[in-house]
């Protein structure tokens, strides 16, 4: 009998989580659902794929013995409640990101591992097949020695209520450039083409990354774009890899101006792996507790600390001209 799952946050991207965990109930791979969100309209909506809804956490673990419990609230509320689920269920699906410091982040790493938990961090771009083919090909030396990483996720949606580009979308960007130069960490961060909404958070921008070995990357990120653009290049000293984080099926590989698609068998959901993922790590406790490893997770939320400073000490250019 597979595992009984909580599920806090039934949000956009809570209710993807949601019908992915229905999906994997209708396969046998999981047992149940109990979703959880503070507005209690919600019930509506998640009656088609929980078993039960309530409005609060508490109830959801006193009236329910949980296997997984997935974090998927605002990124601010991530450390206390997880600090606190953790005293009811030891395994955990936490959004990215983790939390909002480095401190934060090592607090529910240290009580994972102080409770002999499972802990898997959604850094979903690590489960895309394209992404996965993509360090293959680099591994295998395909485009020689990668020298730079060209990371885009500019969306047509409008900014959400708390709306820290960082949190939301740079996030993906710097743990992917640091997954494809072998989980390398960054020596230098700066941000460019700064946008504010009138309570000053960021929500659009552009990072430039340095790493050792003259390597670096650049993301750009921000809401209310013209067009979606999800697309990531790898550029090598031979070639390069594109891939278009919407489109599992395929990778394009250029080596001296030449073209060739890579086309991928697998198409199944980053988000069903990882909890397919997550799943297996709870039943076969042989495998890493803690999913990106810990010194990868606190790593991409040092460089958030990093970017957010530089709004803070105000050394940043707006970008008026997108006002």
């Amino acid at each position: 009998m597979g595992p009984a799952v909580g599920l806090i946050g039934c949000g956009r991207w809570g209710m993807n989580h949601l019908k992915t965990l229905h999906e994997l109930k209708k396969s046998g791979i999981i047992a149940s659902i109990h979703a959880c969100d503070l507005k209690p309209d919600k019930q509506h909506e998640v009656t088609e794929y929980a078993d039960t809804f309530h409005t609060d956490w508490q109830t959801l673990v006193q009236q329910h013995q949980l296997d997984l419990v997935a974090i998927v609230t605002p990124a601010d509320t991530h450390c206390n409640l997880a600090l606190s689920l953790l005293d009811h269920c030891h395994s955990l699906f936490i959004e990215k990101p983790i939390g909002l410091s480095q401190h934060e982040a090592s607090a529910i790493i240290s009580k994972v591992q102080n409770v002999g938990g499972r802990l898997l961090v959604g850094h979903i771009l690590r489960f895309h097949e394209a992404i996965k083919q993509t360090m293959t090909l680099i591994s295998d030396g395909s485009i020689g020695e990668l020298h730079r990483v060209e990371f885009n996720r500019i969306t047509t949606r409008e900014p959400p209520d708390y709306p820290n580009i960082f949190e939301a979308m740079a996030i993906h960007g710097i743990d992917t450039a640091c997954y494809a130069f072998g989980e390398l960490e960054p020596s230098r961060l700066s941000v460019g083409n700064l946008l504010l909404d009138g309570q000053k958070y960021p929500t659009n921008a552009e990072l430039f990354i340095e790493f050792p070995g003259m390597k670096e990357a650049h993301i750009s990120v921000g809401w209310n774009g013209d067009f979606e653009n999800r697309s990531i290049e790898f550029i090598g000293s031979k070639g390069s890899i594109s891939v278009e984080t919407d489109n599992t099926t395929r990778v394009v590989k250029k080596i001296e101006n030449i073209s060739h698609e890579v086309m991928l068998k697998e198409t199944s959901s980053p988000l069903l792996k990882e909890w397919v993922y997550l799943i297996e790590m709870v039943n076969k406790p042989v495998n890493d507790s803690i999913y990106p490893l810990p010194g990868a997770v606190i790593r991409s939320i040092k460089w958030l600390e990093m970017a957010n400073q530089e709004i803070s000490n105000g050394s940043v250019r707006l970008n008026e001209s997108i006002e």
